[in-house]
């Protein structure tokens, strides 16, 4: 797929979840802010389970994303279009705002945003899968793993999806495997998509 509008999810399976949730909240909040979010390849979308397991690591990305300075983006158009997207997000109804970085200490400057809705909120709203290009992103609380297979059903074109799992998730990632390969350029597992080789 082309470079153009790719949110990249990050598929976080029940196991891996539950046996490494807050170590893959700072993992992903790195990649998330790097270079300001302006990597192609960031991860846009995260899509999971809903339950405790995921409410863990919610807290955990909130509570590293807080401490992740902010950085200057490549030009005023890029930061001002990174602060409508991040503006509609935080008014949308069915968008709570989960962590927000500190707070700019220059011109340009992206202060990271996480964001979460539900699984029948997204598949309802197209603009809920539009690209804020930068360091923000909106986790998925899916009702089982047939929603999550729904919500990437739903997804545009993608250039990767990352798949974070355990020996116990393989056979329930293998299911979504033919639904992930018809949407994404490259599938990644136990990696970050801002890790993927150009």
């Amino acid at each position: 797929y082309a470079e153009m509008s790719s949110i990249n999810p990050v598929i976080l399976m029940p196991h891996a979840l539950a046996a490494r949730g807050p170590a893959l909240a700072e993992a992903f909040v790195a990649s998330l802010n790097m270079g300001a979010g302006q990597f192609c390849t960031n991860p846009g979308l995260v899509i999971a389970v809903d339950g405790p397991e995921l409410d863990a690591f919610a807290q955990a990305a909130a509570e590293a994303l807080a401490k992740a300075a902010a950085a200057t983006m490549l030009s005023c158009g890029i930061h001002e279009s990174y602060e409508s997207g991040v503006g509609a997000l935080a008014g949308h109804a069915a968008v709570r705002v989960v962590g927000r970085g500190p707070g700019a200490t220059g011109p340009n400057q992206a202060v990271g945003a996480l964001f979460e809705t539900d699984a029948g909120s997204l598949l309802g709203d197209a603009a809920l899968t539009d690209e804020v290009f930068g360091a923000s992103s909106l986790i998925v609380r899916c009702r089982d793993l047939a929603q999550v297979a729904a919500v990437i059903g739903a997804l545009e074109g993608q250039l990767t999806a990352t798949i974070q799992l355990d020996g116990e998730d393989e056979a329930a990632a293998r299911a979504l495997l033919p639904v992930l390969s018809g949407r994404v350029g490259r599938i990644l597992a136990n990696g970050w998509p801002t890790g993927v080789e150009v």
